[in-house]
């Protein structure tokens, strides 16, 4: 089994993403961290709680982590995952407590299994920058460093060029990327060809009226309705999901390596992830650091691993 470390900001995708890792026998889930980002750090956490006890699993910790970015004004989503971060949702109140700081189990989770833990970051990459801060070094003694975030020749989802993750909190993005650590990035160049239509969930949950299936469809539906209104298109894209997926099984993405750096101050573009793709003769010449980026993804079996685990049989 591979050890994983979840750090979420507990949107939808975020809870389909923990579903996803918990149904997958490949998967060694240590805990979970919390960071603000699609809603406040408390409701970010409470959804934590409350997705693992929907899922029976109480005994994955849940950890508390930053409430708000290294520089920028905060920004939520709550737009487009609804005001708690779950749709309409409606979960019993958790009687799980968190565990402590995020900070401190992320050093102990690395120290104790040195090269072995796969970091999976899901929301902005606030935890990740403060654990380096305090001890660098420590984020390469990750296996891999998954990271959710930015657009490269894609268009953005929260301004024209700019990822949600990567705008929440640039800054941080541009600290990991610049001290090297070993980060692969799933833009949104992979994650906009994961569409889950509406009308697949309903017809793969017809029929069932359990809690996991009930929450899917309440869960759901406030991404659905966002998205069918400012995109047409009648369904969600499974962004978080596809870093835990990529966790499990690497050949489900094909990888290239860019030169590239992130805007953090400007006032169209902060969080734009930019690739220096001039034709030139040495790399050393490009603006940037050497970051890999998943760029091609198997949209057939990634569907089929998602749907077969999170859904359910046919």
């Amino acid at each position: 089994m591979q050890p994983v470390f979840l750090d979420v900001d507990m949107g939808v995708d975020d809870a389909l993403a923990i579903i996803l890792a918990l149904q997958s026998p490949e998967v060694e889930l240590l805990g979970i961290s919390t960071v603000f980002g699609n809603v406040p750090l408390g409701q970010a956490t409470r959804n934590a709680l409350q997705v693992l006890e929907l899922m029976e699993r109480d005994d994955i910790p849940v950890y508390v982590g930053a409430d708000e970015p290294l520089v920028r004004q905060l920004v939520h989503a709550e737009a487009v995952h609804g005001k708690t971060g779950l749709g309409v949702a409606e979960l019993p109140e958790p009687q799980m407590l968190p565990a402590g700081n995020a900070l401190d189990f992320l050093v102990a989770a690395l120290e104790g299994r040195p090269g072995e833990v796969i970091i999976i970051a899901t929301g902005p990459l606030t935890n990740l920058a403060l654990v380096e801060q305090q001890q660098p070094g420590i984020l390469n003694q990750a296996r891999r460093v998954l990271v959710m975030g930015g657009a490269l020749a894609e268009a953005g989802n929260i301004t024209p060029v700019s990822e949600f993750n990567s705008f929440a909190d640039p800054h941080a993005l541009h600290y990991l990327i610049k001290v090297g650590i070993n980060m692969t990035l799933i833009p949104l160049d992979v994650t906009h060809r994961l569409g889950l239509a509406a009308e697949v969930i309903e017809a793969r949950l017809s029929g069932r009226d359990d809690a996991l299936a009930c929450f899917v469809r309440d869960a759901t539906r406030t991404v659905i309705d966002f998205e069918r209104e400012h995109y047409g298109f009648a369904g969600l894209h499974l962004h978080d999901p596809a870093a835990v997926a990529l966790a499990i099984d690497a050949s489900l993405c094909q990888s290239e390596t860019y030169v590239l750096d992130v805007e953090t101050t400007g006032e169209l573009t902060a969080g734009q992830v930019v690739v220096d793709r001039r034709p030139l003769s040495r790399d050393e010449e490009r603006e940037g650091y050497p970051i890999d980026c998943a760029m091609g993804v198997d949209v057939e079996r990634f569907m089929q691993l998602f749907t077969h685990r999170v859904l359910g049989e046919v």
